[in-house]
């Protein structure tokens, strides 16, 4: 089923737009028009249901309400990673070595 809707997903707005247009305005059931383009039926519900609320907008950003988590998850890496990445580079990067120092040796310490 994730592999369907992942392909569901991908459908580029203008088609949904057609498939929408079938149900709503040509009085096409939502199993007719999944049927006919080869489409889930739950998608199919969920473009037109957004369809109704949100109007033409629903169809260019229809993957911001229903992406799923890991989705947004990899998103928010994506965008947090490079800084933490940056800034750990520059503390590691910015310390020094650790002086040098000769060490006396037994003898010479207690001979003066």
């Amino acid at each position: 089923m994730g592999k369907l809707r992942d392909k569901d997903l991908m459908i580029a707005a203008a088609k949904r737009g057609y498939i929408v247009q079938r149900v709503l305005v040509d009085g096409w059931s939502v199993r007719q028009a999944a049927g006919a383009f080869g489409v889930d039926e739950r998608a199919v519900t969920r473009w037109v249901s957004a369809y109704r609320r949100r109007g033409m907008a629903s169809l260019r950003s229809e993957d911001i309400g229903t992406e799923r988590l890991w989705r947004r998850l990899v998103l928010a890496l994506r965008l947090r990673l490079p800084p933490m990445v940056r800034s750990l580079h520059q503390l590691v990067r910015q310390s020094e070595p650790a002086r040098c120092i000769v060490l006396r040796q037994r003898d010479d310490a207690l001979r003066r």
